[in-house]
């Protein structure tokens, strides 16, 4: 009887997949639930196939080693979006260069992108948790909660993640309590991410959903960022070309922004008012105030329209960030949502499993 019903957990149903399902496996270890499970287990994500040997995060990493030279820079990665195929195709036909597990087919004794990605996430999560992690990969995790930023917005927001990698690990943190830590299909760590109320990350979103971006990407990204890469630095001469160019260009477009949406409504009343003669010298300062009045409500208008919120999060800015669109594409963005480039309405990913509940 137990057996048996062992067998009808494990089965898989049609409705798995499905937003509103309550499809949970208890008996799938979380960081939550098995705090420290992943430093004591050295097999790392732990399998339910007899055919997988140790992949852990200690092995995608050395096994980046062996191909990182060949690869795109970060940027062009997440824009092109490159299929699992190609990326096999372009690592096969490179010399003394051997396919990582994840971009190997089963039968060829591969590992899922998706359970690579969590894989080495959730060892980084668990080692920030412990205080054993405090490399520039979990910055995001020691932000001052009295920035600048938080200061002139007297509380409300907080200051933009403009790098990738920052931004793949922080939607990660929020719901690493929730990742099990065996090997789960997709749909099912879908279903496991929403049935707790949290936010999906970009990079396990159905592959239809146009936000979406591989998690092959997702994990190379983070792989690259590993190696200081310069383009995202703010310490290399590039880097600090590229931040400051786009935050001058980000600080112009808001001012132009203000000029066209909420000084030009002002002064569209005021011209309007002369070029149809309504407004003369005896009543001047009755269409002065309702310059300002029409002024205001533009100002109203724009606040609403430019103040980030939550669920701009991966949509507004690109899937992870601006620098996830081409160049023309990152430009338009930016010009339509100025303040976002420097502020983001959530609060940086924390630790504590309670925090994480309460941010999101």
């Amino acid at each position: 009887m137990e057996q048996q019903l062992k067998q009808f957990i494990g089965k898989s149903y049609d409705d798995d997949s499905d937003v509103d399902s309550n499809y949970d496996d208890p008996g799938s270890p979380t960081v939550e639930t098995s705090p420290g499970a992943i430093n004591n287990d050295h097999s790392g994500f732990s399998s339910n196939h007899d055919d997988y040997d140790t992949y852990d995060a200690a092995a995608i990493c050395e096994e980046f080693k062996t191909y990182s030279s060949i690869l795109p820079s970060p940027d062009k990665l997440l824009q092109e979006k490159h299929s699992f195929s190609s990326l096999r195709e372009k690592i096969i036909n490179t010399d003394n260069v051997e396919l990582p597990r994840f971009l190997k087919y089963k039968w060829e004794g591969g590992i899922k992108p998706h359970q690579a990605l969590c894989c080495l996430l959730l060892n980084e999560y668990d080692q920030a948790k412990e205080g054993k992690q405090t490399t520039n990969k979990t910055r995001t995790l020691n932000q001052s909660s009295w920035s600048f930023v938080r200061i002139i917005t007297f509380g409300c927001l907080y200051p933009q993640l403009n790098n990738p990698a920052e931004f793949i690990r922080d939607q990660f943190h929020r719901v690493a309590h929730a990742i099990p830590m065996t090997q789960v299909k997709p749909h099912i760590l879908r279903s496991k991410i929403k049935n707790r109320g949290l936010p999906v990350p970009n990079y396990f979103l159905d592959p239809e959903d146009h936000h979406q971006f591989p998690p092959h990407i997702a994990l190379l990204v983070i792989l690259q960022d590993g190696e200081d890469n310069e383009f995202y630095s703010k310490y290399s001469v590039k880097g600090i070309v590229y931040h400051v160019a786009f935050a001058l260009f980000a600080f112009i477009a808001l001012l132009l922004r203000i000029v066209l949406e909420v000084i030009g409504g002002a002064g569209a009343i005021w011209g309007g008012g002369e070029v149809f003669t309504l407004r003369t010298g005896d009543n001047a300062e009755l269409w002065r105030w309702i310059s300002i009045a029409v002024g205001t409500l533009c100002f109203a208008r724009f606040v609403t329209l430019q103040i980030p919120q939550k669920e701009d999060e991966g949509d507004i800015l690109g899937p992870a960030g601006p620098w996830s669109l081409r160049l023309p594409v990152r430009l338009r963005a930016v010009c339509d949502h100025p303040f976002h480039y420097f502020v983001r309405a959530l609060p940086p990913a924390s630790s504590p499993p309670h925090i994480l509940k309460k941010d999101v």
